[in-house]
């Protein structure tokens, strides 16, 4: 798609592991949940941008980020999910991004309600799709079905929104399989599919040659 300035623009979807952003910016959301997810979600953002920017200087991207998280525990917003609608309010998203050509939009969607699901699965009093994502386990707390989440709506996108980009922010190898099959869907319309990793990527095993964003050095 070109821009009035003639330069390609693309939209972005990106999907963020919001667990795995916590760890890699060093934050403990347990001692406070508000610093931590000001800082992550700025960092993270910067990252997303910087990235962006550099993958493809003449361009101009508009970036719609969906967070994946354990947000409820049971039928109750977890701490973390308090938290980051807090910032989202608190964002002047016309400032997040210090790349000229990428921007961001305030429409932040959170993976406890899928991009596709029958009305009827939607909780009446949440308005989401899945509660008690956040489990006790022993002395601490576990995610369940948020992986399956973000994998599910990458596949919806690619799908649905073709000549949309789609950026996976995450470390877990689990979301390759639907990052690769992706790919092949909206490849065919011009779009990429990028992952934004943080660790070092061994090359002998996967094949992650123009989809690698991020790799520490």
């Amino acid at each position: 798609m070109q821009a009035k300035s003639g330069k390609a623009f693309h939209r972005v979807t990106a999907f963020i592991d919001w667990n795995s952003q916590l760890l890699i910016n060093g934050v403990d959301s347990r001692k406070n949940p508000l610093f931590a997810a000001r800082t992550t979600f700025a960092r993270t953002t910067k990252r997303i941008a910087s990235c962006l920017s550099k993958l493809e200087p003449n361009g101009n991207f508009r970036v719609f980020l969906r967070l994946y998280h354990g947000w409820h525990k049971g039928y109750e917003p977890s701490a973390n999910k308090r938290a980051a609608n807090q910032i989202i309010v608190d964002t002047d998203f016309s400032t997040l991004s210090d790349k000229p050509n990428v921007t961001f939009s305030a429409e932040v969607g959170f993976g406890d309600r899928l991009l596709s699901a029958l009305p009827r699965r939607i909780h009446e009093r949440l308005a989401i799709h899945l509660p008690n994502t956040l489990r006790e386990r022993g002395r601490g707390h576990e995610e369940k079905m948020v992986d399956t989440a973000l994998a599910a709506d990458v596949m919806v996108s690619a799908y649905e929104d073709p000549h949309d980009w789609i950026l996976v922010a995450a470390e877990d190898d689990d979301l390759i399989p639907p990052i690769f099959a992706a790919e092949a869907i909206i490849e065919k319309q011009g779009s990429r599919v990028l992952l934004l990793r943080y660790r070092r990527q061994s090359k002998n095993f996967l094949k992650l040659d123009e989809i690698l964003l991020g790799e520490k050095k």
